[in-house]
């Protein structure tokens, strides 16, 4: 691994004063699925490491252009911005997650929803670990083709014309990804304010606190604080939608 971690260590990034603990380990990212476990080990201890205080601006290192960044610990959100300057929160990277300004395209904003931790890879160094690891190509491009096929779904979510069946989609997508099988149903702990799912869904924080009322009246969600649960009779109603959709479109 001497070309691939010799771009590493000359990238110009430290780790920022981080020990082990907290970070999730190489091994059980998709990113490094099937590479072998002794050299993970040795990448892991390589890595550089920035962390990223909740709500704090975007460290430096975590903008560089052609880079990828691999989640290790917290929460972010990706935005993009609208024709007329809004912002609309496009999707929450949790830990094995990654983003990238690999390549000329223009990168996204990125925030720190938690404390959080990114490990940033230069394109140098991506292309040495793909050129020994031929694996971690095809994984990256797996990932990057489940990122695509997210934001279809996300713009189909968003292009819904009420704000209440906006809202309840994007519950719905974030419950699949991030969702806990509970007694009462699939909850999500993501600690968001009414304006972050305002961000969400595309709509002003008063439209979705107003939805979130509607849902919580009609029973589709239960609500404590700021957890949400999803019963298991919408659960399955929604399940029940999906397959039948899926079958007369056979």
């Amino acid at each position: 691994m001497a070309t691939a971690l010799s771009e590493l260590r000359q990238n110009g990034i430290r780790s920022t004063g981080v020990s082990g603990g907290g970070r999730i380990d190489l091994t059980r990212m998709d990113l490094f699925a099937g590479l072998p476990g002794r050299d993970l080990t040795l990448l892991d201890g390589r890595l550089p490491l920035v962390r990223w205080p909740r709500g704090a601006a975007m460290p430096e290192p975590l903008s560089r252009p052609d880079h990828l960044f691999v989640v290790r610990d917290g929460r972010l959100a990706l935005f993009e911005s609208t024709a007329p300057g809004h912002e609309i929160m496009i999707s929450l990277l949790d830990a094995g997650a990654i983003y990238s300004t690999l390549g000329s395209a223009p990168a996204s904003s990125v925030t720190a929803l938690e404390d959080s931790a990114v490990s940033p890879l230069s394109g140098r160094a991506v292309e040495g670990l793909i050129a020994r690891y031929p694996r971690l190509g095809r994984n990256l491009a797996e990932l990057l083709s489940d990122r695509v096929a997210m934001l279809r779904e996300t713009v189909a979510l968003v292009s819904e014309m009420r704000v209440e069946d906006r809202l309840r989609a994007r519950l719905h997508q974030l419950a699949d990804r991030f969702g806990l099988a509970t007694r009462d149903g699939v909850e999500l702990r993501l600690d968001l304010t009414h304006a972050q799912w305002a961000s969400l869904v595309g709509a002003s924080r008063e439209a979705v606190t107003t939805a979130f009322s509607k849902l919580r009246a009609s029973g589709s969600v239960e609500m404590d604080g700021r957890s949400i649960t999803i019963p298991w009779e919408v659960v399955r109603a929604r399940e029940e939608a999906l397959n039948l959709a899926a079958a007369q479109n056979m």
